[in-house]
Formats: C-alpha cells, structure tokens, sequence
C-alpha cells in the first residue's frame, strides 16, 4: 500500500499557493442520539453535532439506512431525513422524524457538505455514524408471510413466483411483516426485529436468523416464525431437480488500515464453489459515507481512500452465486482510513 504524498518537506506557504485544503478538528461527531441509544417508530429525534472547525461547511446532511443496507444501490433521496445548516438551532442539528415504518437496528449517518471550489469535495469523507435501536411503542397483533401460501418452488408452483427456480441451493429473503396495533405494516424479517424461526424438517430447507431461506431438499416443510407473542407458520413445497448443488462460499479478504487517497482493492478471489464452478460476484458497502466502488460485480473492485478528518470505518459486504444460481451467505471485510 503507498504512504501519503511526502508534502511535509514543503514549505507551507509554497504549499497553500497551489491547494488549499479545509482545516479539520478531530471532533466532527454526533453528541446526540447516542452510538446504540434506543428510540421509538415515528417518533421526532433531535440530532446534534459538534463540528469542530471544518473550513468551508456548508451543510450537514443526515441519512438512516437499516444496518445491513446496501448503499450503493438505494436511492440517496429515499434516505435522507434532513439537511442542516449554520441557521439551524442547533446549527447543523435539528429534528429527524423517525420513520414509522422503522424497526431493528439503523445506521444514522451524518456527513459534511463543504463548499465547492476550496476542495475537491468528492475526494473528501467528513462524516460520523453511530447505530441506534428503533422499535414500535405499539402492539405487534399479527405475523403474516406476503407470500402464496403454502409457499412452492419449482414445479410445484402453479405460478412462476420466483424465476427459474429449477435447482437446489437457492436462497430467498423470507417476505414476513409484523402488523401492528397503531396501523403501521413493518418487516419483520430480521433477527433483530425480534423474530426467530423454526422449520420442522431442515432436509428440505433451511433458514438462518435473518429470515434467509435456502432450498437443500425435495418435500415440504413447515416454518415456524415467532415475535414477542405471535407466531405464524407457513407451508413451504419443494420440487426442483434433485441434483446435488452445495453453496458457493464468499471469502471477502482481509480487512485493512489505509490511509487517505490510497488506492483499495477489495480482494473476493479466495470466494470457490465446492462444485469447481464459475462465481459471480456482488460487493455492497453497509457503513461509511458512500464512495465510488469501481465494479462492484467484478472479483476485485477498486476505490480510492478519501480524505477523512479522522479514523473511520467502511464496511464492505460479498455475496457470491454459482452457475445454477445457489448464493453464498454474506460475509464482510471493514477497511480502515487513517488520515
């Protein structure tokens, strides 16, 4: 990895003749909501930075992905709650309306907007991130599956549900949603919404604990999904070619400490299908403000490290798929930036 740009043998003032840079403190961060505070589904959040002395600040802007969220794929507008200036009170602060539909564990993420023309904005990363726990106040009434039911892979579906589900292996996000008593419909799949699973005869499927359904067998089996005090089961039919295909293994590399505009590789070539077969491959970041992955469905996509204020953590996540289709589970790599 190379080392920063030698720059401390140049004099400062011949330096500032030719860039200027902003002026960072190392106390850009979030002092309210706390890092793991809890808070409730639509409730109004009062967010407060201390900014240190970041030259040239325009803006603040604050954005709330759900933990394991793919960023690189979801729209930024859908994702931002607020934009906060100097007149803000208090500046750069304000009031966030928790979305009602929230629940589980969020990332809220908020990041500098610096003025145009003193620096090049798009290579810098002035941002905290703190995760928070929303949940309802309102009764859970009822668990449902948004899904046909009994639920049929393969040829024992009447209708193509899912797309060319001819072998075994696949996987599949369970659709469950939580209705609850103040009217609000939420999804319900993730462990830490507070739902567990139970199938009756894991040679047909499994399930891990963030609702994630994988096809291993010919059959039927029945789901046992459970939250707070309800529970709701769901017949599951399997009838697909019974040719042995075992998962694809994501192997997403070692995580790294780098420094600001060092060139990443993120490095997916020891990810292997136990098979022998060709892999496809599909990297997301889930924490950090969001930066430019250069192909991020190749085996080593790249990034340049931006500039940051101070240490700060992306995380990266592989999930890998094989010629017939069977995905891997998820597996993750953190690069560190140090300015």
């Amino acid at each position: 990895m190379k080392k920063l740009p030698a720059i401390t043998h140049i004099p400062l003032v011949t330096l500032c003749a030719f860039m200027v840079f902003p002026t960072l403190s190392f106390s850009f961060s979030l002092v309210e909501p706390k890092n793991s505070s809890r808070h409730f589904s639509g409730e109004q959040m009062p967010v407060q930075l201390n900014i240190g002395e970041v030259a040239g600040l325009t803006a603040v802007h604050y954005y709330l992905y759900a933990e394991d969220e793919d960023m690189l794929e979801e729209l930024v507008e859908q994702k931002l709650l607020l934009v906060s200036t100097s007149k803000n009170n208090p500046p750069y602060g304000g009031i966030i309306r928790v979305p009602r539909s929230a629940i589980g564990t969020y990332r809220l993420l908020a990041v500098a907007q610096l003025e145009a023309g003193q620096v090049d904005t798009e290579k810098w990363a002035v941002f905290d991130e703190i995760l928070i726990k929303i949940d309802p106040k309102a009764q859970l009434n009822a668990i449902d599956f948004e899904s046909e039911k009994p639920l049929r892979f393969g040829s024992a579906a009447a209708a193509r549900v899912y797309d060319q589900v001819d072998f075994l292996g696949k996987t599949f996000a369970l659709p469950i949603i939580g209705i609850f008593s103040d009217g609000t419909v939420r999804s319900i799949r993730m462990k830490d919404t507070g739902t567990t699973y139970t199938i009756n005869d894991e040679r047909v499927v499994t399930i891990n604990e963030n609702g994630l359904l994988r096809l291993v067998g010919n059959g039927s089996a029945t789901l046992t999904a459970k939250n707070r005090d309800q529970e709701a089961q769901l017949e599951i039919q399997v009838k697909v070619q019974d040719q042995s295909n075992q998962p694809p293994v994501a192997q997403p590399g070692q995580s790294e400490t780098v420094y600001s505009s060092d060139p990443v590789t993120l490095n997916g070539l020891a990810s292997y299908d136990p098979e022998g077969g060709s892999l496809q491959y599909h990297w997301a970041q889930v924490r950090g403000s969001k930066i430019s992955l250069l192909d991020p469905y190749s085996r080593t996509p790249k990034f340049l490290a931006p500039f940051v204020h101070e240490q700060r953590l992306f995380r990266f996540k592989l999930k890998v798929t094989d010629t017939q289709g069977s995905d891997s589970n998820p597996a993750y790599v953190d690069i560190i930036v140090l300015p």
